[in-house]
């Protein structure tokens, strides 16, 4: 039998989809740590708790009789409860905000526009907050719950060595990731007719995290007079952040569409096909999701250089352009070179047998 603690968050719908699919349901547990009375993301019926609460120990049982335990998205709140529990295996499934936005880690993800102008200036009092319990009650125990970590979970080989350099960790690399709520292949059939129109429309981000570094983008867009109407996804994230966007968010070349309403899925693809490429401008690996149904649809995806997967992008054989390249921009285009790549790189097939393997 395997453990599974994971947040209440719809990929793990998908997950135990997958785990259905192949009949491993039966020997894979999976608890949801939330202290919320109820679950908002999470369906299937899926047992929950609040982490360190009695009816979290109660559904959880005696850690060390299980074959593997996996913790999808490594808190801090939960040094203290690996710390002090016992694993025969102890794997890390990472989420990347449970790397890059650890304290000391997150100030490697910004821009210079958005770390002096937000980032230094508006640390929101949840945050302080939040940081301040970490500190009191978990940072004792860090060292030690990391070093319980076996194997570390992730597509990208640059992630897990960006883990190993930066904390104390001494663990394997295994290949997993997180499927979209449709794979790949399963796509086509929602796309409706596209209506060709006249202007480029290119999306900036993928939500309302200071990570995209939204206003450097834009500034750098501006600077070169790339004529584009630009549209900011921020339907979640950091809503001090959001507001903070609308305010100061300036653009000589064309209009800037904030989209924050919720999309159901076939929608959201519909729209993302509608668009002409995506920008991201981050250090960090984010926004895959969107990044690759952009690859899939023959949609340029613009980078940051200086982010840390493109040589795991670049090792797939999959093609993305530097930001540096819309400076000449002058018409949308459509590439399928992308797709087939995308297919066979993270198919569902290719992840069913990275399920077997892990889960069995």
């Amino acid at each position: 039998m395997n453990l599974h603690i994971v947040p209440d968050n719809t990929f793990i719908n998908k997950f135990y989809e997958n785990l259905q699919e192949l009949g491993l349901t039966g020997t894979n547990r999976v608890v949801v740590r939330i202290n919320e009375p109820e679950l908002k993301s999470v369906k299937h019926n899926l047992p929950f708790a609040p982490l360190y609460s009695s009816r979290f120990e109660s559904l959880v049982g005696n850690t060390f009789e299980y074959e593997k335990v996996f913790i999808h998205y490594f808190t801090p709140l939960l040094y203290r409860w690996v710390a002090t529990h016992k694993f025969r295996e102890l794997n890390w499934m990472v989420w990347g905000g449970d790397l890059y936005n650890l304290p000391g880690l997150d100030t490697l993800c910004y821009e210079p526009l958005t770390f002096s102008k937000f980032v230094k200036r508006n640390h929101s009092i949840q945050r302080r907050l939040y940081n301040v319990k970490v500190l009191l009650t978990q940072s004792a125990f860090r060292k030690k719950a990391y070093s319980k970590v076996k194997n570390v979970l992730t597509w990208m080989s640059e992630e897990y060595k960006f883990a190993i350099k930066h904390l104390p960790v001494d663990a394997d690399h295994k290949f997993f990731f997180y499927e979209n709520q449709l794979p790949y292949h399963q796509l086509d059939p929602l796309l409706q007719a596209v209506h060709k129109h006249d202007s480029i429309s290119i999306v900036v981000g993928n939500s309302g995290s200071p990570t995209n570094n939204h206003l450097d983008a834009v500034q750098f867009l501006e600077d070169n007079q790339v004529r584009a109407n630009l549209v900011l996804p921020v339907s979640y994230g950091d809503s001090h952040y959001i507001s903070f966007l609308k305010k100061e968010i300036k653009f000589s070349y064309g209009d800037v569409e904030f989209l924050d309403r919720y999309m159901p899925f076939e929608e959201y693809v519909n729209w993302l096909a509608s668009t002409d490429g995506l920008i991201m401008n981050t250090f960090r690996p984010q926004g895959y999701g969107n990044i690759l149904m952009m690859m899939y649809l023959g949609k340029p995806v613009y980078f940051n250089a200086r982010n840390i997967s493109l040589p795991d992008i670049n090792a797939a054989g999959l093609a993305w352009k530097p930001l540096e390249s819309l400076k000449a921009l002058n018409r949308p285009y459509y590439d399928a070179f992308n797709r087939e790549t995308v297919l066979a790189f993270l198919s569902h097939d290719r992840l069913l047998v990275a399920y077997r393997e892990l889960f069995s």
